[in-house]
């Protein structure tokens, strides 16, 4: 007959290794989270010329980040306001004509949100695009008071 000390070692083995294995899995996480964050951190900053607000917008924590939907983004659009947000971004998977149509139908559909979006495969210009294709939704008023205080100084 063994001793229950016996039977402890091989448990408290077994729940080390768990440990560790959870550990790391834990620190990979954590790590692949930062690694995103810095990517938007990027990219917001990297927009700062056309989009004066968003990079501290984001470090606030005034970007909501999200997977896409269509019911998900109506459903935001039909309860906006800009009390915990400034900004949605949807991820998404659509291609550069299905995103264009999107933005172009929600816009064309409603007045208080506005869309915007950005392709890896698409720029205007200043190769400012994300690294994955996404959809944003803003409050229209909101922007079209910096658009013409920016103007107007």
């Amino acid at each position: 007959m063994q001793s229950r000390r016996n039977y402890q070692r091989p448990y408290k083995e077994l729940f080390l290794q768990n440990k560790k294995a959870w550990a790391r899995r834990k620190r990979k996480k954590v790590e692949k989270r930062k690694e995103v964050e810095d990517n938007w951190l990027t990219y917001f900053h990297s927009i700062k010329n056309v989009c004066p607000w968003s990079y501290d917008s984001y470090k606030k924590g005034r970007i909501y980040i999200t997977d896409f939907t269509k019911a998900k983004v109506i459903e935001t659009e039909q309860n906006w306001n800009m009390d915990n947000y400034d900004a949605v971004v949807y991820l998404t998977d659509m291609p550069v004509d299905e995103l264009d149509k999107f933005v172009e139908k929600r816009n064309r559909k409603q007045t208080s949100c506005e869309y915007l979006w950005s392709h890896p495969k698409f720029t205007k210009g200043g190769n400012k695009q994300t690294n994955q294709p996404i959809v944003i939704q803003q409050d229209r008023a909101f922007l079209t008071e910096l658009r013409e205080n920016k103007n107007g100084s």
